[in-house]
């Protein structure tokens, strides 16, 4: 069976995408000093999205 293409972005990345925008806006209730955990998992949420993406599609491949 053929690999399958993703068409769309799943919703979890669109609202961890959204997360870091709002971030670099402004704070949001659960920021503190050290840092703000929900941020923390959205960017680990993108950062993971954009690996699998990569791999799955021959990103990650440097050219020789």
């Amino acid at each position: 069976m053929a690999e399958q293409r993703l068409t769309r972005v799943p919703f979890y990345v669109e609202q961890a995408s959204y997360c870091v925008g709002l971030h670099e806006r402004a704070t949001c209730p659960h920021c503190v000093a050290e840092g703000c955990p929900t941020l923390e998992e959205a960017r680990e949420v993108l950062a993971v999205y954009r690996a699998d993406r990569a791999r799955r599609y021959g990103l990650d491949k440097r050219p020789t």
